[in-house]
């Protein structure tokens, strides 16, 4: 699979300074605690990225980070040597132990972009789940909440790094393209690059559906850690 993180992820972490990891972190620790009846501090952070959410649920968690781009392994490595991480495909890893929990959050569970893949990962990670586990899946938006053509900009305006992000996008049957323009004010120079994402829209009663035949006790919570965006908590019984 083609990384879409090639040339961002050495940037990514200054574009996303906006986002509310530490909040995120706190939200699903007071869900694990409501959900979660095994006994262990196993966790699983799936397409976990450069380790945003790691950084606050380490103290908590025995955390392993699973990711497939290199380059955002790359990144969370350098940042967390401490912590575990591997490179693999959340739809096909394999391990002989087993998790108290799995999140997969900030979008990436878009990124499989069909119902095929997505079954394929939650069946897995259901697999990886132990008894009384419980399992976080944080969805892109929904179709009927799509703008076509909406433009959107991110700024950085550090004293050693200047970054222009503009993005537009448009969507193919429940698949939105995201075109992003980049501007990288860095070492005395500048440098500009584009980079396209494809992200699945997936249907909230189609996931469900997903979690329960792979044998979880799923529930939808709207606008779970991020307006617009849903998430998914499933529960191995």
């Amino acid at each position: 699979m083609k990384s879409e993180y090639k040339h961002i992820a050495k940037y990514y972490d200054s574009i996303n300074t906006t986002k509310d990891y530490k909040s995120d972190s706190e939200k699903i620790r007071v869900w694990i605690r409501e959900y979660k009846t095994s006994r262990g501090r196993e966790m699983l952070d799936a397409a976990c990225g450069t380790g945003n959410h790691i950084q606050y649920m380490k103290r908590y968690f025995n955390i392993t980070g699973l990711d497939l781009d290199p380059y955002m392994l790359r990144m969370a490595r350098s940042k967390y040597p401490d912590i575990k991480f591997i490179r693999d495909d959340m739809r096909t890893f394999q391990m002989n132990n087993q998790f108290d929990v799995i999140v997969c959050l900030f979008s990436a569970i878009g990124h499989l972009k069909t119902y095929k893949n997505l079954s394929k990962a939650i069946i897995n990670f259901s697999r990886h789940l132990k008894q009384g586990g419980v399992l976080f899946i944080e969805s892109f938006i929904t179709e009927n909440r799509f703008i076509p053509g909406y433009l959107a900009a991110d700024f950085v305006n550090g004293p050693n790094l200047k970054i222009a992000r503009l993005a537009v996008s448009k969507k193919k049957n429940n698949i939105m393209y995201i075109d992003f323009r980049f501007l990288v004010g860095e070492k005395g120079k500048i440098r500009y690059f584009t980079e396209r994402m494809q992200i699945a829209m997936f249907d909230n009663r189609r996931v469900l559906n997903i979690m329960k035949k792979a044998g979880l006790r799923a529930k939808c919570i709207k606008n779970g850690l991020m307006e617009a965006r849903d998430l998914y908590i499933g529960v191995k019984p």
